[in-house]
């Protein structure tokens, strides 16, 4: 066919616009949206996640995609081999994918997340694992010794469990705490021969997981008291022993310990008869109770008897002369004992204590006899009693009666000092009142001494001076040294030191001029009732009018300066006046105060029980020192301080009470304590049992200070520190156990208490101060707990039992005896 060249042309153009819309067709069909559509049974799972329980599982994903696509499994998730899928990749249409996991044995969840990608589409889908249930523990079983001890386990779950200890075994296995998931059980000591097993159970549901618990036993054979102490009048003794094993005994060869037979008790109940003791020493045995099976395994029982009491005296009549002096009474004893002076004799017989031991010796005890001014014989008695015993005696003071002489009043102007006894002539010692006007030195003061009734070296004369006024004398320095060890070189315008102690005077009015009033210048004088302090004095020394009779006394305006115990022991005093221009001082109701009256620096013992005024907010360490007849305190509202030793001499003191209002301190059974009852501050001196409450952390220096009275003490574990002399001289504290949380032991805490047998020294005691335990003379057994020996001070433990033991734990021995304090001492291991 012939086709025309327009033809040609035209079909030409035709089929190039038909390859042209292919091309088009072509890149529209390349460009199409992917898309990726669950099936309706696989929604859920694009929407929210594939759950899976813990066991292996496999689950089916079902979609359609017009794109080609891929699945993976991000590892973003850490471990990811427990989950698979297949297939991993497929063609546009219809399409499943199979999800398996393997099953999972941890105690938590786990996911992955799969990813599927068409082309640039992705869409994500989460895949889940529950945990396996389950409890673990870090141990499954423990095995432990007869004197068990505590166990930690620490639990891992992640359900709710409970901690189950079977009926059968919560005699010997208790919980004791729970932090967090860490549990602490107390395995007590096992008390069976043979071994035991028990178990701890933790439960959740059908779930459970068991703590076996292995105790080994062995041999008990322990005493209940360790030591008998018997009278020497003899007594039957019940001896009860633990034991789970047969028992051999081993008797000591006395014939003073018998075994009573005819008792029908059981076999670990025994009876011992001891004899009389009717010699004059102490004696002591043993009886050893041991293991048939293993004669290793024994306990010992010590019994100690008294000797027979007996109390010797040099002599029972002791004739004096009136002027008095010392008598000396020997005594040969082994008991206790105590003087006690008949009450109509105790003014003028006065005893002077010395230290007395236990053992048979010959001591002497000196009285001093005072004057007998009177004109007629007296006669005194001493009784001596054994705190502890029947045994008494009777000493008798024969005194003469007192030659009276006539009053001799003399005046005497003194141009020169040095010459005063020149100017009274021969009959000095008849003078009884004496007034000097005119300069006087060292030399005149040994001659007024002397006088007085004291020498130059403190022996008594025969000087009848009673009554001094020296208003209008004037003190100069120079001339002879006025008493023994004390020269006259610069004391001008003052009373020297101890110038007239130990003198007779009954009153002295003192020079106008005068500006001080030096250390002991009146002290021990037991007469002087009556003293004239000048308004230019300025000062008064330490123990100036120790030991006097005075029941008042002025303090001019000028006094700046009051020296401690100034006032000692003067038992007569009822008040201090201070003038009321005075810038140092001041008086309530005759009590010493500083200028603002808030602190109360001396309390009059004269005046009986202590009221302490409103306004007062700090008392003195020595304010109460006197106040020995006193037998209840009570601490008004505003007191804001009350030093540890205020309360030290009070030896009558059977309560203090706080009033409520009070924002430091309170007061429980009649003891102090600071307000929040962390402290305890001062036990009353008649005090027999103290029970400290738990909140009590520290017990204060000082706090139980000679509470002679005192015999036991509770104490519980919050306590963290015994302060310094805090149980100083409790001769009758028989039982105290200590704080299992004690720390420090401070020193002398314990000195002298000579009843205690037994300490245990808790594990947490790090240290021990100087003579913490000194002079415990009966302490016979001390357990320490600590694995390594507590800091000790110098002397913590001498003047105790020479025949003490020391008990340690297992192990520790060596470590204590390297010590080069405790290595001194007898060590044991605990068994």
């Amino acid at each position: 066919m012939i086709v025309g060249r327009n033809s040609l042309i035209h079909w030409t153009c035709f089929i190039e616009v038909v390859c042209l819309l292919s091309i088009f067709a072509a890149c529209s069909n390349s460009e199409e949206v992917a898309e990726i559509i669950p099936d309706p049974d696989s929604e859920l799972y694009f929407a929210k996640s594939i759950d899976f329980s813990s066991d292996s599982g496999e689950e089916v994903i079902s979609f359609t995609t017009n794109k080609d696509w891929t699945i993976s499994i991000s590892e973003s998730g850490g471990y990811i081999d427990w989950c698979s899928v297949f297939p991993t990749e497929g063609k546009a249409g219809e399409n499943q994918v199979k999800v398996i996991v393997t099953e999972n044995t941890d105690i938590v969840d786990r996911n992955v997340t799969l990813t599927l990608k068409a082309q640039n589409l992705t869409k994500q889908i989460v895949v889940t694992q529950k945990q396996k249930d389950a409890i673990t523990l870090t141990a499954s079983r423990f095995e432990l010794d007869r004197n068990g001890g505590e166990i930690q386990v620490e639990v891992k779950a992640n359900v709710d469990y409970n901690v189950i200890i079977p009926q059968q075994y919560q005699d010997w296995i208790h919980e004791k705490e729970v932090t967090f998931n860490q549990y602490t059980f107390e395995i007590d000591k096992s008390m069976e021969y043979d071994k035991r097993e028990g178990e701890i159970i933790f439960q959740s549901g059908n779930l459970e997981e068991v703590l076996n618990i292995y105790q080994s036993g062995g041999g008990i054979l322990l005493l209940t008291q360790n030591k008998y102490i018997v009278s020497s009048k003899g007594e039957d003794i019940a001896v009860e022993l633990k034991s789970n094993c047969e028992f051999d005994i081993d008797m000591p060869s006395v014939d003073w310990i018998t075994t009573t037979k005819t008792r029908n008790v059981s076999s670990h109940t025994l009876y011992y008869t001891i004899a009389p003791n009717e010699t004059y020493e102490q004696r002591e045995t043993e009886i050893i109770y041991s293991d048939k099976n293993n004669p290793s395994l024994k306990d010992t029982l010590t019994i100690i008897q008294a000797q027979k009491d007996v109390i010797l005296l040099s002599g029972k009549k002791f004739e004096m002369p009136a002027l008095g002096g010392f008598v000396e009474i020997y005594v040969e004893s082994n008991v206790d004992y105590s003087f006690k002076i008949d009450e109509a004799s105790s003014s003028w017989i006065k005893c002077i204590p010395n230290y007395r031991s236990r053992n048979v010796v010959r001591e002497k005890s000196v009285f001093q006899v005072s004057e007998n001014v009177t004109s007629e014989r007296r006669i005194g008695n001493i009784f001596l009693v054994s705190s502890e015993s029947s045994v008494t005696d009777t000493v008798q003071i024969i005194q003469a009666a007192k030659t009276i002489v006539e009053e001799k009043s003399v005046t005497v102007t003194v141009e020169k000092a040095g010459i005063l006894r020149g100017m009274l002539g021969t009959d000095v010692n008849m003078i009884t009142r004496l007034k000097v006007i005119g300069p006087i030195n060292g030399t005149d003061l040994r001659t007024l001494r002397e006088m007085a009734g004291v020498d130059f070296y403190g022996n008594t004369t025969s000087g009848q001076l009673r009554e001094l006024d020296l208003t209008q004398a004037t003190i100069c320095s120079g001339g002879d040294d006025y008493m023994e060890h004390w020269d006259s070189d610069n004391i001008a315008n003052s009373i020297p030191v101890a110038c007239f102690m130990y003198s007779n005077l009954v009153s002295v009015s003192l020079p106008i001029n005068l500006k001080s009033i030096e250390n002991q210048a009146f002290f021990w004088c037991e007469k002087l009732e009556n003293v004239v302090i000048p308004s230019t004095c300025r000062r008064i020394g330490m123990n100036a009018f120790g030991v006097t009779s005075l029941a008042s006394i002025d303090i001019p305006r000028g006094v700046g300066d009051i020296g401690i115990k100034a006032f000692d022991r003067c038992y007569n005093l009822k008040s201090i006046n201070v003038h009321a221009d005075n810038i140092s001082y001041s008086s309530v109701n005759g009590i010493l105060c500083d200028d603002a009256m808030e602190t109360l620096l001396y309390y009059p013992s004269g005046k009986g029980e202590i009221n302490i005024p409103d306004n007062v907010k700090y008392i003195d360490e020595s304010a109460f020192d006197d106040c020995v007849r006193s037998k209840s305190l009570f601490i008004p509202a505003n007191v804001v301080t009350i030093p540890s030793k205020a309360c030290m001499y009070m030896s009558q003191l059977s309560s203090i009470e706080v009033d409520i209002n009070n924002k430091y301190y309170t007061s429980i059974d009649g003891v102090l304590y600071s307000k929040n009852v962390t402290d305890l501050v001062a036990c009353p001196k008649l005090k027999e049992s103290l029970v400290i409450p738990e909140s009590v952390q520290f017990i204060s220096s000082y706090a139980c200070w000679k509470c002679a009275n005192l015999r036991e003490v509770k104490m519980h574990d919050n306590i963290s520190v015994i302060g310094e002399n805090a149980f100083y001289e409790c001769t009758n504290l028989a039982d105290i156990v200590f704080s299992s949380n004690l720390i420090n032991i401070d020193a002398s805490a314990f000195f002298n208490c000579t009843r205690l047998t037994t300490i245990s020294l808790p594990k947490s005691l790090s240290s021990l101060g100087n003579a913490a335990f000194c002079g415990c003379e009966n302490l016979m057994v001390i357990y320490s707990w600590r694995d390594f020996p507590p800091l000790i001070g110098d002397n913590a433990f001498y003047r105790i039992s020479p025949n003490c033991i020391v008990y340690v734990p297992q192990n520790c021995k060596e470590s204590y005896l390297n010590n080069k304090e405790w290595g001194n001492l007898t060590i044991l291991e605990m068994e």
